[in-house]
Formats: C-alpha cells, structure tokens, sequence
C-alpha cells in the first residue's frame, strides 16, 4: 500500500508541475499578446506623428489654408456689396471656410507669416472660428 501512496504522490507532483507549468506558459503568452498591442499602437502613433510632421504635408496643409484664408478674405467685399437678404447665407458660407482655414492651421508646425499669424489668432479658437471673431458680423 505504500508503493501505491508513493506512486500516486510522484504521479500527483508531476501532474502538478505540468499544470503549473502550463498556466505560466499561458501567462506569458497573454502578456506578450497585450505587450504587442502595445507596441503595435505606440509604432502607429510614432508614425502618424512623423506623417503629420513631415514637410509635404506641412506645404500642403499651409497651400489650403492659403487658399482659403483668400476665399475668406475675398468675400468681405461681397457681403457689405450684397443685398440684405442675401447676408446672412454669404456670412453663413464664410464662417464655414473660415472654420476649415482654423482646421488646418491648427495642424500647422511650420511658420504661417505674420499676416497669416495674426488673422488666426484674431479669428480663431484651436480648431474653429472664435465666438468673438469679427467673421461673425455681416462686415
């Protein structure tokens, strides 16, 4: 009977040691999916932020807000010429641009000029058009 006990005892340690065994394996394998991931969304964010930085898109962000900021600027003379009726819808459509110009000078890194500067921080707010911007009246 004693040969049965030690036998089932040597069985029962192996057995233990291969569970054990088997969950850590099982631990590691999780932490190095979830460290992965990890990884995975830190190299993606590296990269968006390189991208985003990069000088093409740079040039191309300042080629819109230029553009823009012109159409912006371009339609001051239009509202004050236009007939009362038709203000409020030609105030409307400017605020819409001048709010995409805000867009895309908030991700801007390089230099805007100073006229370009100072039009944004009288005209924006982060990514929109500022509540008290002068965009907002009919002139």
């Amino acid at each position: 009977m004693s040969e049965t006990r030690d036998a089932i005892g040597g069985c029962l340690g192996a057995v233990i040691v291969a569970v054990v065994v088997v969950v850590l394996a099982g631990v590691v394998t999780f932490v190095g999916w979830h460290a992965n991931w990890w990884f995975t969304s830190q190299n993606i964010a590296r990269t968006n932020h390189a991208i985003q930085a990069g000088y093409a898109n740079q040039t191309g962000l300042l080629s819109d807000f230029d553009n823009t900021y012109s159409q912006v600027v371009g339609m001051g003379p239009q509202i004050t010429q236009a007939p009362a009726a038709a203000r409020q819808g030609l105030i409307d459509q400017r605020l819409a641009l001048a709010g995409k110009a805000c867009a895309d000078a908030a991700q801007i890194t390089i230099p805007l000029g100073a006229g370009n500067r100072a039009w944004v921080n009288a005209n924006c707010s982060g990514s929109s058009v500022s509540a008290g911007s002068s965009l907002r009246k009919g002139s």
